[in-house]
């Protein structure tokens, strides 16, 4: 039994999916079933952040004609002002990474300027309001020092004390001058992951951007990370359209040499395998992308028992107010390596920490950043 969102929002992640890969007869077949479909995509991408991924994908293409004037030029203000965004955050990023680099802390880039480069072809080619760095746990209070004396305040709110919080949490969120930076110290947090350390940073890769290269994430743990994020989405009953796209982005692009079974084999070790398997099924079913990762397709045949099919998930993907599903919640729950009961007493205990850090009003830088 597959798992579909509602039914506007599956054709328009299909038809945005089939429009990236440059599949022909898959959009003429998208285009088919709902004469439409452009029209609807084009309002799920201005409020689901994928407003530059259409226009690129639509660059001289005749079918950019069919979407109404109206909805282009809202598409035109969401690049716009991506492009205002994207100036600010390339010169923020430039500082921060040589204050580590002068600090000589480790750290590696996430999403934002890398995944839309690696995945969409340029670092402006997805939208982004953020930078996510991670660093080693034990560089963690170090990190928040340096952030600091560069004038970045925090904006995540702790709870008792800040090593207390971060137990709950893998991230606290920065800012200054409208730079807003996520620093990490682990990929996800739940009691029931065990993901080595030693072997993400042992594994990791390089990428070149902006003229010098970057420490990335390897390519199995950057589908973990793409799956360990969407679960979370998927959990607070707010997945977006946006983390699937990148996630059948990044797992078409690897699907020819990442070998699928180890990756399967190893998170059943450091319990990720539920999550693994749960999430990547999802994904290619509700985006229909069986054809485009066929290896992690027939990889994903031999772990069909660990899926979660009794639910049917709640996936809230197009334009409008978004809900809390309970079905989403427990979905995700038995999704997770963990007994339910253990699951929820984890959510219950870890809720308001969480919040604290990423849910409740913060306050705003009011230094200014050394970025001149």
């Amino acid at each position: 039994m597959r798992s579909d969102p509602p039914h506007d929002a599956t054709e328009s992640l299909r038809l945005l999916v089939r429009l990236l890969r440059r599949d022909a007869a898959g959009i003429r077949r998208c285009l088919q079933a709902r004469p439409d479909a452009l029209d609807e995509l084009a309002a799920v991408a201005v409020d689901g952040g994928l407003s530059v991924v259409l226009l690129r994908a639509l660059a001289d293409s005749p079918l950019a004609q069919e979407i109404s004037v109206k909805q282009q030029r809202a598409l035109t203000r969401r690049c716009e002002h991506q492009a205002t965004r994207y100036a600010v955050l390339e010169k923020g990023f430039a500082h921060v990474a040589n204050v580590f680099d002068s600090a000589d802390v480790p750290f590696m880039l996430l999403k934002g300027p890398y995944l839309a480069a690696r995945f969409y072809g340029d670092p402006q080619g997805r939208e982004f309001v953020d930078l996510d760095l991670l660093v080693r746990h034990a560089d963690r209070r170090r990190a928040f020092s340096i952030l600091e004396e560069a004038g970045y305040a925090r904006r995540s709110r702790v709870l008792g004390n800040e090593a207390l919080t971060a137990f709950f949490v893998h991230g606290f969120d920065f800012v200054a001058d409208g730079v807003n930076l996520d620093l990490h110290w682990g990929l996800s947090r739940h009691p029931s992951f065990h993901l080595d350390e030693s072997i993400v940073w042992e594994r990791r890769g390089t990428f070149p951007l902006g003229g010098r290269s970057y420490d990335v994430l390897s390519d199995e743990h950057e589908v973990t990370l793409e799956v360990l994020a969407l679960l979370r989405d998927i959990e607070r009953g707010r997945p977006k359209i946006k983390s699937f796209v990148d996630l059948i982005q990044v797992v078409a692009t690897f699907d020819a040499t990442m070998p699928w079974d180890a990756l399967f084999a190893d998170s059943r070790s450091n319990g990720t395998y539920g999550p693994l398997v749960n999430v990547l099924s999802l994904s290619i079913d509700v985006a229909d992308a069986h054809d485009l990762a066929p290896r992690l397709t027939a990889s994903l045949a031999q772990h069909a028992n660990r899926r979660v099919r009794s639910i049917r998930v709640a996936l809230p993907l197009g334009p409008g107010p978004k809900r809390t599903d309970l079905s989403n919640r427990l979905w995700a729950a038995r999704s997770h390596d963990a007994l339910l009961g253990s699951w929820f007493v984890w959510w219950a205990v870890s809720l308001p920490f969480r919040r604290a850090v990423h849910g409740w009003p913060r306050p705003v830088a009011s230094r200014p950043t050394a970025t001149a």
